[in-house]
């Protein structure tokens, strides 16, 4: 890869495509730790369906049932439990990368704020350009003998 020469607009343009790539990882991390929650909202609501079932009197009261159905609320914890942990997972990785995002934008932030100031600092100095060539002009305008519109003093 060829290296470019340091400048400001340079620095910038590749703030800007981490920024960018940075922002592409928490769209994914986020819609990530959106299909895990509702992965988990969903298990829950299968189990709690599970019990209203069995509290409202339609679960069959022989001890095959009732070992079966034990069984499959066993199952449902445990599914639960792991569904939970992937949930902590994609969180803990939304906000590592929400935390990238934020390191991202603020280097970015900064480049901006020292182009501004050096843009600033152009002005300035081509203003006092302007009012030293302007003072030279007036100088050299007013030594020069006689003003114009003649006349004697």
């Amino acid at each position: 890869m060829a290296e470019r020469p340091f400048t400001l607009e340079s620095v910038l343009s590749v703030r800007e495509a981490e920024l960018e790539a940075v922002e592409r990882d928490l769209a994914r991390a986020g819609g990530e730790r959106t299909r895990e929650r509702e992965r988990t909202r969903e298990m829950r609501r299968q189990k709690d369906e599970g019990l209203a079932f069995s509290r409202e009197g339609g679960a069959p009261a022989d001890t095959g049932f009732l070992v079966a159905w034990y069984a499959w609320l066993s199952h449902m914890d445990l599914q639960i439990g792991e569904q939970e942990r992937r949930e902590r997972l994609a969180d803990n990785e939304f906000e590592r990368v929400r935390e990238l995002w934020k390191k991202a934008m603020t280097e970015k932030e900064k480049i901006l704020i020292l182009k501004e100031r050096h843009r600033e600092g152009q002005r300035r100095h081509s203003l006092r350009l302007e009012e030293r060539s302007l003072e030279l002009w007036i100088r050299s305008r007013g030594s020069g003998g006689t003003p114009r519109g003649g006349g004697s003093p």
